[in-house]
């Protein structure tokens, strides 16, 4: 035993002395400065190698010079994607691109290329991830850090100060420093020239842009033209300059790799063949005006709310809680709120609001678009939604609607499925991804698909886009950012999409089991509702929900009104997982370890 203690006390005490050894940060220094290229490609404006011309730059300069605001959905991954490229393309002196995840996968690896080839322009990137999800490929980091003068990449909150985090290291972190290491950047925005700013739940990898062959999100995304975009890049500057943000080539592990007298940086990006006619799209101001101008709405008032650095003077202030301002426009609700999270896990904080806008409206409309046990990406989090489920539909009076991994309109939420069905005949691959584990249900010619975006509509005209789930991980340990958006059109644009997934064809309806015997069911219901406030030893079997699909020909009802149990059919809790061990991790999770759902 001594050895295991000695080990762990060893991991503890490097996670709390971890430090950027100002020896280590001058060689570094010396390092960059010797052999960062500082020669730039565009030599004359409107030349090979400078930015292209851009619709999108346009309206924003526009809009800040008339002070007014536009505002346009990102419905489609692949359409993400392009918007994306092309303003990192048209950028043509600031680029800000803040995330929680970078895989360098097809276009991740895409989006890192056309950043840095914009730096060798004249533009000034600044990149900034979470370290925890990011890529940790160290040559790869070391290489970016060499890649130009004008480009830079932070890593935000990186364990023991290095970019490769072990399981011993996370062990040792987690048991020297728990809240510290769940303290993580969920931010996710792109702002270009300081006119056009892009903000939502998107991460980046190829499964956030319709290219993966094996799992796609259905995620959403706002780009906004105006004065609003510098507000975007002012919260950014906070994070870049946070004490707890560090240089890719400071940390520890990259500066090893990177003071070796051999290594040098090499760009071997290499565009993939699948990609190109979506890179020539970007070039067309034709098309790129009609996706992203034409669609954007004239709105009344975009208001951006982001969660400050962890450990900066304002981290506590209630003003710059993100969570506040959420809750504080969801309070407002006289009619009805529409919501669309991928986990439905909502916080004792949260339970209370909903609790209060029905006792003081008991006919508001209270709807939640989240993902299925077959559809999510975590099912650890799913088991906080099985566990409390009886309680969001029962007393809170939520409809509950559980998206499909196979919905049937996905060639419309994917224009792309027809080529990945074919790609994926072909074996191409994003690879496996940490975290998501094999497919639970049943293997289908495309891939299984998931809900991503964080959304909601409040009374048919106050509309939030941002990356918050609503969950008690983004109210205690995560920051946050997104847009309030008032303004009719939009609002009801939003609506029609979150409507859409919700389709009998596209989501499953959780509800209430029909009535039994009146004893029995009230003593069951008893038991179930104390059993669910315990957090572990929630054991009691017998479920009061359960989930249920449109009978084919049957006429769609909503939950608890006339007519409904006899036009849909139950299909268990967890339609389509075949996983039994998927279903059986759910179980035990609710049961035992219901302690863990603020950092599900």
């Amino acid at each position: 035993m001594k050895p295991l203690f000695y080990f762990f006390a060893l991991l503890v005490l490097a996670a709390c002395t971890a430090q950027v050894q100002p020896e280590l940060k001058l060689a570094v220094d010396e390092k960059l400065a010797a052999e960062r290229s500082t020669e730039l490609v565009c030599k004359e404006p409107g030349k090979a190698g400078c930015a292209i011309g851009s619709p999108l730059l346009d309206l924003g300069k526009k809009n800040v010079l008339e002070n007014r605001h536009h505002a346009a959905l990102l419905e489609v991954g692949e359409y993400s994607l392009k918007a994306r490229v092309h303003l990192i393309r048209a950028a043509t002196h600031s680029i800000e691109f803040q995330n929680f995840l970078f895989r360098r996968d097809e276009t991740g690896g895409l989006i890192m290329h056309e950043l840095v080839q914009a730096a060798k322009r004249g533009v000034r990137v600044r990149v900034l991830f979470d370290q925890l999800f990011t890529v940790s490929e160290l040559d790869y980091l070391a290489g970016l850090a060499l890649g130009h003068n004008n480009f830079e990449v932070r890593l935000y909150n990186p364990v023991f100060n290095k970019a490769k985090t072990s399981k011993s290291s996370m062990l040792g972190s987690v048991a020297c420093c728990f809240t510290k290491t769940n303290q993580r950047m969920h931010n996710k925005l792109q702002v270009v020239d300081g006119v056009v700013g892009l903000t939502g739940g998107r991460n980046i990898a190829d499964r956030y842009f319709d290219f993966d062959t094996d799992y796609n999100f259905k995620d959403r995304e706002v780009l906004v033209y105006g004065s609003v975009a510098a507000e975007m890049s002012s919260s950014f500057d906070l994070f870049w300059n946070s004490e707890i943000t560090h240089e890719i080539g400071y940390l520890r592990d990259v500066a090893t790799l990177l003071l070796e007298p051999d290594f040098s940086s090499v760009d071997h990006f290499e565009v993939p063949a699948r990609l190109e006619s979506l890179l020539d799209e970007t070039k067309d101001r034709s098309i790129m005006g009609r996706l992203f101008v034409d669609s954007a709405h004239p709105v009344d008032s975009v208001e951006y709310y982001f969660d400050h650095p962890h450990g900066s003077e304002d981290d506590q202030d209630e003003q710059a809680d993100i969570t506040s301002s959420l809750h504080t426009t969801l309070a407002a609700a006289e009619n009805s709120v529409v919501i669309q999270s991928p986990y439905l896990v909502l916080s004792k904080r949260s339970r209370n609001l909903f609790k209060a806008l029905r006792e003081k409206n008991p006919d508001i409309d209270l709807l939640f678009s989240t993902n299925s046990l077959a559809a999510t990406d975590a099912f650890s989090a799913y088991s906080a939604t099985h566990k409390h489920k009886k309680h969001y539909i029962n007393t809170l009076g939520f409809k509950v609607y559980e998206f499909q991994p196979y919905a049937s309109n996905a060639p419309d939420f994917f224009p792309r499925m027809p080529l990945l069905i074919t790609e994926k005949k072909q074996g191409v691959s994003s690879g496996l991804v940490p975290g998501v584990g094999p497919n639970p249900a049943l293997e289908m010619p495309g891939p299984r698909t998931g809900l991503h975006a964080k959304s909601f509509v409040v009374d048919g005209r106050v509309s939030m886009v941002g990356s918050h789930n609503l969950d008690p991980r983004g109210e205690g340990f995560n920051t946050e950012n997104g847009v309030i958006i008032d303004d009719l059109a939009f609002a009801q644009e939003l609506e029609r999409y979150i409507r859409k997934d919700i389709e009998p064809q596209n989501s499953w309806v959780a509800a209430m089991k029909p009535a039994g015997l009146p004893v029995l069911g009230k003593l069951n219901g008893v038991m179930e509702s104390v059993s669910r406030t315990l957090p572990i030893f929630d054991i009691w079997p017998y479920r009061s929900t359960t989930v249920y699909e449109l009978i084919p020909g049957a006429t769609p009802v909503s939950p608890g009104q006339p007519g409904f149990y006899e036009n849909y059919r139950p299909v268990g809790s967890f339609p389509e997982v075949i996983s039994s061990k998927r279903r059986w991790q759910v179980i035990l999770i609710s049961s035992f370890m219901g302690f863990i759902t603020p950092i599900l």
